[in-house]
């Protein structure tokens, strides 16, 4: 995948995160106009008309994913203070009624700062395939595996990792195509400023790559 598009991809669905900015006509029906949805409802829960984003949370980095670090399963990334490491990919099969499978990622966060920080599914992780689809993370995977997965316990958002620490977990799912085999999973390690993504860490994930897992 290039890099090129890859970044014209992430800037793109950036924008469809601001009410005041958003991609072209073309792309109105794409997974990033059902994140910006997403984004909206989970930030602001029954109070989505009423209550907009803030300017802070409006202001878009004009470098998006300019500095992009790439890793394997099971390897460290080291990027602002923060290590990442993508320890496993599993598959918990089509679940619900609309035909789609849950992708679950189980990570290490560590938090090299003197300073607590809060991260969260929605707004520092996504799912990128070849269909140039960028998929974020869905709520209702997390209750699924609450109410169904013996081995998955969901860490909610916020992911509160404290000064000097280590999260070690599984993040919300995400809801993709059940013929979905290969893709890549980007982490912004974004501290506790949410729009700080001009850095993301990525990480190919192959077939070989994904575990199945028993409900």
């Amino acid at each position: 995948m290039k890099k090129s598009k890859i970044s014209a991809l992430l800037l793109c669905a950036a924008m469809a995160l601001s009410v005041s900015a958003g991609c072209d006509n073309n792309n109105k029906s794409s997974k990033a106009d059902k994140s910006a949805s997403n984004a909206e409802k989970y930030n602001n829960p029954g109070n989505e008309e009423s209550t907009k984003n803030t300017p802070q949370e409006m202001t878009i980095n004009p470098n998006l994913g300019e500095n992009q670090i790439s890793a394997g399963i099971d390897e460290e990334a080291d990027a602002n203070d923060t290590v990442f490491k993508l320890n496993s990919v599993v598959d918990a099969g089509v679940q619900g009624s609309n035909g789609k499978k849950y992708i679950y990622l189980n990570v290490d966060i560590t938090n090299n700062t003197d300073e607590d920080y809060s991260l969260s599914s929605l707004n520092n992780f996504y799912l990128l395939h070849d269909d140039n689809i960028m998929e974020t993370s869905d709520l209702s995977t997390m209750f699924y595996a609450k109410n169904n997965l013996k081995d998955i316990e969901i860490t909610q958002d916020p992911i509160i990792i404290p000064a000097n620490s280590k999260f070690s977990g599984f993040i919300s799912g995400f809801e993709v195509d059940p013929n979905l085999d290969s893709f890549i999973v980007g982490f912004y390690p974004t501290q506790n400023d949410i729009g700080n993504k001009q850095t993301v860490i990525e990480i190919e994930v192959t077939p070989d790559d994904i575990q199945p897992i028993n409900n």
